[in-house]
């Protein structure tokens, strides 16, 4: 009963201690608050900044989907760009070529895609460290994308290489977003962002290749089609940039 009784009290004196850390440490957070409140930590005009997203959840924690630069002209009004370069291609291989089929033959698909949205901003006064803005963009984007193949003609099985298809994509589009900026320390903000837009998508003519028994290539042309598009748009993760 006395090493029970022993236990329960070192084990109310350990509640008390931590309650005790906690108090101070809140206590601390709050004066350094306060004593911060009058530090302006977001921009007051001039400044020009970068960012990247971040997803602590997810399985890239940081990403750019695009490359997002502003520039404000003064505390309260930013001049943005957000520009995307991408560019890929995977190949295949497979067997069938030749007179035995035991050459290769490839296949590669490849994509290519550029977008520029260009905005403004209009940050509302809000607090030392929170930036609250509206803004407005446009959206230009062009992507094109293909498949080149080995084919086979003659009774040899002869190869030779061709563009199964192709074709090019144009995207217009204008957006309406509003978010904001929480500086957390001096120059470095989190951020987040949602709208709403309308886009436009024209798919260009898709052009295909192929060959005859002679090996002579045969070239096919499909019309494109197009799209319309509106609705929100959100930025599907945390905004983290810096001001310089």
């Amino acid at each position: 009963m006395q090493i029970l009784n022993c236990s329960l009290k070192q084990t109310h004196k350990t509640i008390k201690t931590m309650k005790k850390v906690f108090m101070i440490a809140a206590a601390a957070l709050f004066i350094g608050t306060t004593a911060n409140a009058q530090e302006v930590m977001k921009q007051t005009g001039g400044e020009q900044n970068l960012e990247v997203l971040f997803a602590p959840l997810g399985g890239s924690p940081i990403g750019i989907n695009a490359i997002k630069y502003r520039k404000f002209t003064s505390a309260t009004t930013a001049i943005r760009a957000s520009v995307f370069l991408g560019y890929g291609s995977t190949t295949s291989k497979t067997l069938g070529g030749g007179t035995d089929g035991n050459d290769e033959l490839k296949t590669t698909n490849s994509n290519f895609n550029i977008s520029i949205q260009p905005g403004i901003e209009r940050h509302f006064v809000g607090t030392d460290r929170l930036s609250p803005y509206y803004g407005a963009e446009a959206i230009i984007g062009f992507g094109t994308s293909g498949t080149t193949r080995d084919a086979i003609y003659g009774t040899d099985n002869s190869i030779k290489s061709i563009k199964s298809s192709s074709q090019g994509t144009l995207n217009l589009g204008v957006n309406a977003f509003a978010g904001m900026d929480f500086y957390f320390a001096d120059n470095i903000y989190m951020g987040a962002e949602l709208g709403f837009g309308i886009g436009f998508s024209s798919q260009m003519t898709q052009k295909s290749e192929s060959l005859d028994f002679n090996g002579d290539v045969v070239t096919s042309e499909t019309p494109g089609g197009s799209s319309f598009n509106a609705g929100p748009t959100v930025v599907g993760a945390i905004r983290l940039g810096f001001l310089f």
